[in-house]
């Protein structure tokens, strides 16, 4: 179809995103998945003729209640963003919260799949901002079941990064705050009344001498763990480099911390890898916990250390020579260390460091273990896979004529997968459901 120039000139630019979002997402389809239709046990177009821009909260579940979100993609200045809660059996609607209800923020934004805590009804959500990107460092809590927003507090000290995590145990959540290259602060908060506290505070004084480049740089945070006393930690890591003198080298600090006894346990060099003259940066630095051991991805290394003591690196892994290779995402399960690179997703005894597998895969920032099955966005798919074996078990498409999959990391329960595409609200049959 030809359009007129007179009549192309007058189309908005969402419509002109909007054939664009057709395109992209239809063409990649694969026609050999399993049609929604045939696996969705329901479906809402929440976001009416818009599109869902961005990648959400993660779908927050109690009882039969379950958060979605709209954020229209940008285009003609009309972007607000809702938070809808759905009924868990029919999908129907049961509140909504907008823009208005979070005064004296003045936009909701919710492009970051890490920035929330749940804790029973209370969920946890937190602004995030990078030097320019993001103008506001609000954190706020609404009450799941009762479609309410609890409270809404603005976080006034200003620096170059804030909210990039949010994880939590328990009634307290913590959120991350970069001052600058020197000072580090992580953020300690009642979930229930939203005071605001500060628990750790890490400098450069804190980063091991043998690093040849004192620069503070947050980059990830582990879950809260325990011990076998109930002792309650967190593992972070720092990257520390000159952008300009040391553009191809990582730096990487692990700092483990008791927020129990409000105390760094112990800090440790990680990895001391030179990067390609094609590669800006490394990855991540990525750490989970599994089985008293922290299970860390950076560069294209895998590192496995103790949770609670330094007993140097127990195990370590190197993934490749190439920028696919470089370690995105980290998971652990039932003993077994997952790490995905950009395009593999590789197995290992956490416990022996042996690797148990090694597959293609896709997806790996979209990927969450829901009743011990990996559900990923892959490609435009929703993708079930066996973490045991990394064998692929299912994966299934939207319907024709319908947008992709969204690239947030989908979360269920009973049964249900929840995931949007970038029209509607899904739920998902769980695997062998």
């Amino acid at each position: 179809m030809i359009i007129p120039v007179s009549i192309s000139y007058k189309m908005n630019n969402k419509l002109i995103i909007y054939f664009s979002y057709i395109l992209l997402f239809t063409s990649c389809t694969s026609c050999k998945d399993e049609k929604a239709d045939d696996n969705v046990i329901w479906k809402n177009r929440i976001c009416g003729n818009d599109l869902i821009g961005d990648h959400g909260i993660g779908y927050p579940i109690y009882n039969n209640t379950v958060v979605f979100h709209s954020t229209p993609v940008p285009g003609d200045n009309d972007e607000q963003s809702v938070l809808y809660g759905l009924d868990t059996e029919t999908g129907k609607e049961k509140w909504r919260l907008t823009n208005k209800d979070f005064y004296p923020k003045k936009r909701l934004k919710f492009d970051n799949a890490d920035y929330y805590y749940q804790n029973e009804n209370i969920v946890v959500c937190s602004d995030f901002q990078y030097k320019d990107y993001g103008s506001e460092t609000y954190i706020y809590a609404i009450d799941v079941e009762k479609g309410k927003v609890l409270w809404v507090k603005e976080f006034t000290n200003k620096g170059l990064q804030f909210g990039r995590m949010v994880v939590g145990k328990g009634k307290y959540a913590y959120v991350d705050f970069q001052k600058d290259t020197t000072e580090f602060s992580l953020i300690k908060i009642e979930a229930e009344t939203g005071n605001i506290l500060e628990s750790l505070k890490f400098t450069k004084e804190n980063i091991p001498q043998i690093i040849p480049v004192k620069s503070v740089d947050f980059s990830q945070m582990s879950q809260v763990y325990t011990d076998n006393r109930g002792t309650e930690f967190v593992a972070l890591s720092f990257n520390g480099y000159n952008d300009i003198k040391d553009r191809f080298k990582t730096f990487m600090t692990l700092c483990v911390y008791s927020l129990s006894e409000n105390k760094i346990v112990y800090t440790k060099y990680i990895n001391n890898q030179v990067l390609g003259t094609d590669e800006w940066d490394d990855f991540y630095g990525r750490v989970t916990f599994q089985n008293d051991k922290l299970f860390i991805g950076k560069g294209r290394n895998f590192y496995c250390v103790d949770a609670f003591e330094d007993k140097g690196i127990l195990w370590q892994f190197a993934t490749g020579l190439y920028g696919n290779d470089n370690a995105m995402q980290v998971f652990g399960y039932d003993n077994l260390a997952l790490g995905f690179t950009v395009d593999r997703l590789f197995a290992f005894d956490i416990n022996t460091g042996l690797k148990l597998y090694d597959v293609p895969a896709a997806g790996s920032n979209t990927a969450n273990i829901i009743d011990g099955i990996i559900y990923q966005r892959d490609h435009s798919d929703l993708q079930m896979r066996d973490p045991k074996t990394g064998k692929e078990l299912k994966r299934v498409a939207t319907p024709p004529n319908e947008q992709a999959f969204s690239s947030a990391r989908p979360n269920g329960k009973d049964g249900k997968i929840y995931i949007h595409s970038y029209t509607d609200a899904y739920c998902i049959k769980a695997w062998e459901k």
